[in-house]
């Protein structure tokens, strides 16, 4: 014992629980989980990214990467935000050197909803105007429509 030892008291203080939302049962987390992994993207671009990639033989590198980077990482998400209950900002205070992660993520969030948004909107623009008498892009008679290439 030196001649600095000095007793510290420490005390804990615990926080006020917040109110949160939780699941439902079991089911319910996983079809959550499911639709999050499985957006539009999933549907519309990788058939076609496998036919530009080389088919069949793109496959093979798609399903190892996903099994080796692409499931750890979505479970390690999963698993780091249920076992905080925390927000994709706030969840980086454990380390304040990643707190730009969280504000990424929540930036690609953003993003990709507005961008979802948009194709989901000219999606029912399009379906709305499939139920018109006459189609709109049948005729050259529009404003948009160049007279030059425009062939009736």
């Amino acid at each position: 014992p030196g001649e600095d030892d000095t007793e510290m008291a420490v005390t804990y203080q615990p926080t006020q629980n917040v109110d949160r939302a939780t699941w439902g049962g079991k089911i319910e987390f996983v079809l959550s989980c499911v639709s999050y992994a499985v957006g539009l993207g999933n549907i519309w671009r990788f058939p076609y990214l496998c036919h530009k990639n080389g088919g069949g033989a793109f496959l093979l590198p798609y399903i190892l990467m996903l099994f080796l980077v692409g499931l750890p990482l979505f479970f390690l998400e999963f698993a780091f935000g249920q076992f905080a209950s925390l927000g994709p900002i706030s969840i980086w205070n454990v380390s304040p050197l990643f707190k730009g992660i969280g504000y990424a993520m929540v930036a690609v969030s953003w993003l990709l909803s507005l961008y979802y948004n948009v194709i989901i909107a000219e999606s029912m623009l399009y379906l709305t105007y499939s139920f018109t008498k006459e189609l709109p892009w049948l005729t050259c008679n529009n404003t948009w429509n160049n007279k030059t290439t425009c062939i009736d």
